[in-house]
């Protein structure tokens, strides 16, 4: 007599979910640090655009009074509030420079403070990166 008998199987085996979850590890191991410095990018473009404002009505604001001096209230907050711009006291009537500063610590800030000048001249103070990285 002969024996038919059919055996499937349905499903998985520990070795293939083992492949499966070290492929998974590898792709999350190289896209969070991608995630983590695009975020970080973002951060760093509200920072800029607060200073650019800010800039912008020092301008405006030394066109009518013919003065920097008294144009800006300190601590001004960017639009979702992550950074207060200030302005640095100036040594003349015609020079400032102005401040943002994280206020919230999130994640890693290796550009610390971001800083531009009347000038337009635009730096970062207590920052693991240089200027030209930060500003990119």
């Amino acid at each position: 007599m002969k024996m038919n008998v059919q055996s499937k199987q349905y499903g998985f085996t520990l070795i293939e979910l083992m492949i499966v979850l070290v492929i998974v590890a590898i792709l999350a191991a190289i896209a969070y640090p991608s995630y983590q410095e695009q975020v970080e990018r973002g951060r760093l473009a509200e920072g800029k655009a607060a200073l650019t404002q800010a800039a912008t009505r020092m301008e405006r604001c030394y066109s009518a009074n013919g003065s920097y001096k008294n144009c800006i209230s300190s601590g001004v907050d960017s639009e979702t509030g992550l950074y207060t711009v200030s302005v640095k006291a100036p040594e003349a009537d015609n020079t400032f420079t102005l401040v943002a500063t994280r206020k919230k610590a999130t994640g890693a800030n290796q550009c610390g403070n971001l800083t531009m000048t009347q000038t337009g001249k635009t730096g970062v103070d207590s920052a693991s990166k240089t200027a030209a990285e930060c500003w990119r």
